[in-house]
């Protein structure tokens, strides 16, 4: 459907189109148009004043007599002035108000809720209602998932398995993904004997600042399993440490290794991800290993001692 002339422009048109129509001799004394009685018009111009005037009129021109639709009588010349309100042209009824144009030329649209920032809604019996956006709950879990002894020539795989699952306010029916924004953060540091370590010293990697973690935040990708995005919940499903495609390999070594993490959830805002305060934050969930290598017996094996951060429920308490 085309879109709707500026005002201007469409009472111009509808002007020149009835003007044209009803052109007749001018007053040889005064160089003036006289203006002329209504006539009937072929298919063709009622076409064109169709377009020019809006439907709104023309019926009421065709509902004037059985001759058909008829000319109104041109108005005076508007080149190059302002019409007044009495002279402005009716409208049509299309397009639709929310497809129009706004005078600058830009297209108007609604967000999902019909404007920025408003909570999600869900549709009540006629129309639709905002939902309220509840305090969720957070569920966290976690142990170890590695080997019990590592020496200096293995391959040895040291890490920890961890959930975080936020799941939406009882009641609620948006989706737990529309309503809140949730995201989790780690910090690390760690020690290991590497192969160009000097007699066996370990090289120390120093804590690294808080920074978002990988994939886990929105829009919440659940292609590659790190991420289970389902109506009432989302889970973060994490291996932090040591394993898989990272394993402490043939002359590696790894004296201490502390992980933190923590999450953050807020309400989302006009459908964007945004890490803006205000936000509730969790406590700190801590992972650490150590191992006591034996520099004088290089190649044995040795205990790895494990501390999974444990198991933590929080009821999130969203800021306004």
């Amino acid at each position: 459907m085309c879109a709707v002339p500026l005002r201007k422009d469409r009472d111009e048109a509808g002007a020149e189109v009835a003007t044209k129509t009803n052109r007749r001799a001018a007053d040889p004394d005064r160089g003036q148009r006289v203006a002329p009685e209504l006539r009937p018009v072929n298919p063709a111009m009622a076409t064109a004043m169709q377009r020019s005037v809006g439907n709104a009129t023309l019926g009421r021109m065709i509902a004037q007599g059985p001759a058909g639709p008829k000319v109104p009588h041109a108005a005076p010349g508007t080149r190059g002035r302002k019409r007044t309100q009495d002279e402005v042209v009716e409208r049509g009824d299309s397009p639709p108000t929310n497809q129009q144009k706004t005078e600058a030329g830009a297209a108007t649209r609604a967000t999902r809720s019909g404007k920025a920032g408003a909570t999600p809604s869900v549709k009540g019996k006629g129309k639709g209602v905002e939902e309220e956006i509840g305090n969720p709950t957070l569920v966290f879990t976690s142990s170890y998932d590695g080997d019990e002894e590592q020496s200096l020539n293995g391959n040895n795989n040291i890490g920890f398995e961890q959930t975080a699952t936020l799941r939406r306010a009882d009641g609620m029916q948006t989706p737990a993904a529309d309503a809140y924004d949730f995201w989790q953060e780690v910090s690390d540091e760690s020690r290991q004997i590497v192969p160009t370590s000097v007699n066996y010293q370990p090289k120390k990697a120093p804590r690294r600042a808080w920074g978002v973690d990988g994939p886990f935040h929105p829009p919440y990708n659940d292609e590659d399993g790190n991420i289970v995005n389902a109506a009432d919940r989302i889970t973060f499903v994490d291996n932090p440490g040591f394993s898989t495609t990272t394993r402490m390999s043939a002359g590696y070594f790894l004296v201490d290794y502390t992980v933190r993490f923590r999450w953050k959830v807020r309400k989302k805002q006009g459908g964007r991800f945004t890490k803006a305060e205000p936000f509730w934050e969790s406590d700190e969930m801590v992972h650490r290993v150590t191992s006591a290598f034996d520099a004088e017996n290089p190649e044995e094996a040795v205990r790895v001692n494990h501390h999974a951060a444990g198991n933590r429920t929080w009821n999130v308490q969203l800021p306004n």
